[in-house]
């Protein structure tokens, strides 16, 4: 399938080609970010709108790479997913751009950067509101049918209004399969091995589910909890041997999220359900969205959450 057809159909699903509306001019030439995925650039469209742009399995500066079959049904498949979501939690795709028989991904720019950067800086924020908007947009991806399948503090971005959104849709699967011949070629998965589930790291799977994205989930409400990765401190082969071997990361005190102790200890008991080594005794997002709100309600009041399952957050009468 050519990269024109490619785009064609995507067309035809109703995601927007936006090749007219980019100033190319304003587009960097260098990366702000890359690896495995590729890279991403800074740009902006004609009408002022800041946007990031990415160019999937392909590195180096604006416009010198040479697309292949796999960087063409790889942009089709994570756009395609990303543009099946319509969530407060999830970052909108604007659409994309062919340009030079490429295929490139547009979103709006996250002045904010990653969750990731956004805990590191030392922002004050609602750590606790952003666990739970994070379950409830796995809650919608799992309810739509949508693996996400790389679930960490890095794909998730803090919004100009100051809760999160989900990105990054490039190791997404579906549940039920899914209409649009965009197969990716085959290829190992990708992971970041903190957060991926051990039936991942041993091989058991060959895909993501539901249940690794509740495991990676737990790592992420770890990070949001302590600003760090999870196993802080310890090599990438010693956290792969402390999976296999069922040994935890170390609890923290939990004071930057949470005060009371009953909610502490419920916090971390929901987080150890998480990460259980049987993916079938691990909760729903549902669930665990649940339990965070529970321990919201039972704490110390703080700012609501601006939006969650149509859920108003608060103290309990």
């Amino acid at each position: 399938m050519s990269p024109q057809q490619i785009a064609a159909m995507l067309i035809q699903t109703g995601i927007k080609d936006i090749t007219s509306e980019l100033d190319f001019k304003r587009c960097s030439h260098e990366s702000f970010a890359h690896g495995g995925f590729g890279s991403i650039h800074h740009g902006a469209l004609r009408d002022g709108q800041l946007v990031a742009i990415k160019c999937i399995e392909m590195l180096g500066q604006w416009g010198a790479w040479s697309p292949s079959d796999k960087h063409w049904k790889h942009a089709a498949h994570e756009l395609y997913a990303w543009s099946k979501c319509d969530h407060p939690g999830i970052m909108k795709a604007i659409g994309f751009v062919f340009y030079k028989d490429a295929i490139l991904l547009v979103s709006p720019w996250a002045q904010n950067g990653s969750l990731a950067h956004y805990l590191g800086s030392g922002s004050v924020c609602d750590k606790l509101r952003f666990c739970i908007e994070l379950a409830s947009s796995l809650e919608y991806l799992h309810g739509i049918g949508i693996v996400h399948g790389d679930v960490k503090a890095e794909n998730i971005v803090v919004s100009d209004s100051g809760s999160t959104q989900l990105v990054d849709f490039g190791s997404a699967t579906f549940i039920h399969g899914f209409t649009l011949c965009f197969t990716r070629t085959s290829r190992s998965l990708p992971f970041t091995i903190r957060f991926t589930a051990p039936e991942i790291l041993d091989g058991i799977n060959d895909k993501h589910t539901v249940e690794t994205d509740i495991y990676a989930l737990g790592m992420t409400l770890l990070q949001i909890a302590t600003g760090e990765p999870p196993y802080a401190g310890k090599s990438d082969l010693a956290v792969l041997s402390h999976v296999f071997r069922n040994i935890l990361p170390h609890r923290p005190d939990f004071d930057d999220i949470i005060s009371d102790q009953p909610e502490k200890d419920k916090l971390w008991n929901l987080l150890i359900r998480c990460w259980e080594q049987d993916p079938k005794l691990r909760p729903t997002a549902t669930e665990v969205k649940d339990a965070l709100i529970e321990i919201k309600e039972m704490s110390i009041a703080q700012p609501e959450c601006s939006w969650n399952s149509n859920r108003v957050i608060g103290r309990r009468a």
